[in-house]
């Protein structure tokens, strides 16, 4: 796909029209109407890919039977233990950022790991025919991504790699340690093939589970407050944990100082490899 035709796409999102009626209506610079957009995202959550409490889903999600987490394996599938998952299948303008940066197949593994921690979240075990039903490519396909993904270090948790397997890091682990160790946003989007306001994201939502960590609260708050798994919100606190070191600690002050200060810099752009 050209970019034309990608930059065609992108006016059709909802941020794309959230812009563009601040900086019509109101008269509003673009790069200012970008942080209310990331803001309102922020403080309504709109970034989590559950769907809304009232059940309907969102522009880009779908629905899916899967079987659910820690159901027997070896069993008959009309056995099994089934629970009924939301999938964002197109997360808008933040996907249409990682097609332009970096490609088709790149985007579709970014894809396939948002579904399999959504999985997770939403008590459920993606199998790899899961998957490939819902992207709309072979299994074939899907065994090499995910042989791809492993390669590069990131945890894989489908249902057939979660038995037996240890726990590992997922994609947002390695992408704020990466940060930890002081790479620029551009130097992350490279390595990990997201965009950098899905990074933005996860530097901040791990900067505020350090915050409430530091507060005395426990996991199950820290969860609530922040709005995540208790599952990634561990996986957070166990990523302080190994970086509250002397030699990392200036990096998780400056974290946590521009969540509750408030400072933090708007999303940096892409091409320009600002921290």
């Amino acid at each position: 796909m050209v970019r034309t035709a990608i930059d065609r796409l992108e006016v059709k999102t909802l941020d794309q029209r959230f812009r563009y009626e601040l900086e019509m209506g109101y008269e509003i610079a673009p790069r200012i109407s970008q942080g209310i957009l990331d803001l309102v995202k922020e403080i309504f959550n709109l970034d989590t890919v559950s769907s809304d409490g009232d059940g309907r889903l969102r522009l880009g999600q779908t629905r899916q039977v899967i079987a659910a987490a820690g159901a027997p394996h070896g069993i008959p599938l009309h056995q099994t233990d089934m629970v009924d998952v939301t999938w964002t299948l197109d997360a808008g303008g933040e996907d249409l950022e990682v097609l332009r940066e970096h490609g088709h197949v790149s985007l579709r593994r970014v894809r396939l790991l948002r579904m399999i921690e959504e999985a997770l979240d939403q008590g459920g075990e993606a199998t790899q025919e899961d998957l490939a039903r819902v992207l709309g490519v072979s299994a074939r396909t899907i065994l090499s991504d995910i042989a791809a993904l492993k390669a590069s270090g990131v945890h894989i948790a489908t249902r057939g790699n979660l038995r037996g397997a240890g726990r590992g890091q997922t994609h947002k682990v390695l992408i704020v340690e990466l940060y930890l160790k002081r790479h620029t946003y551009s130097e992350i989007m490279r390595q990990s093939r997201h965009s950098a306001y899905a990074i933005k994201r996860y530097i901040q939502t791990f900067s505020r589970v350090v915050l409430l960590s530091r507060k005395g609260l426990a996991l199950g708050e820290i969860s609530h407050a922040v709005g995540i798994s208790e599952r990634l919100t561990q996986d957070y606190l166990d990523l302080y944990q190994l970086y509250n070191t002397p030699r990392h600690q200036d990096r998780l002050d400056e974290m946590v100082h521009m969540i509750s200060s408030g400072t933090q810099k708007s999303t940096p752009e892409p091409k320009k490899g600002v921290t």
